[in-house]
């Protein structure tokens, strides 16, 4: 299965530290992690190159208010929760650790996982239309780059 720029831009959005910021190189189609290479053994973004200028955009991140939101949307849409565990849960100290239990505990991980990818390739899609970033010309450049597109 090979690994589409859509895949990592998905990852990027739903990583969940702030700590960690990902951006697209408009060049490449790359998704990079611009963090110190004593952190990833790869060089990070060089900010100070007149080249990096308007070469690479900030991919969003989602934040606790919108992953809650989220949460509360699957859970008030999914008919295998009759007791309503899962709000309930989101009513409790710790929501997201116990949406995550109780997920477990009904058996809903792989259709929650769905809900949340399809959510995230909305926002994705949403956000690279806004900047007006053609999705099918980067993908075309992510392929491109041997480093990232090779069968895995």
């Amino acid at each position: 299965m090979r690994v589409q720029l859509m895949d990592e831009l998905i990852d990027a959005y739903l990583e969940s530290g702030f700590e960690h910021p990902y951006y697209l190189d408009l060049q490449t189609g790359e998704v990079i992690l611009d963090l110190d290479e004593k952190d990833t053994g790869v060089p990070g973004i060089d900010w100070d190159d007149e080249a990096s200028e308007g070469r690479y955009v900030n991919i969003p991140k989602i934040d606790s208010r919108e992953a809650y939101a989220v949460m509360t949307k699957f859970a008030q849409t999914t008919e295998s929760d009759p007791d309503n565990l899962l709000l309930a849960a989101l009513d409790r100290n710790r929501p997201f650790r116990g949406f995550k239990d109780t997920l477990y505990d009904l058996n809903l991980w792989d259709p929650w996982n769905q809900f949340e990818l399809k959510h995230a390739e909305e926002v994705i899609r949403e956000w690279l239309e806004e900047e007006g970033l053609d999705y099918e010309e980067l993908n075309l450049k992510y392929k491109a780059n041997d480093s990232n597109y090779s069968a895995l």
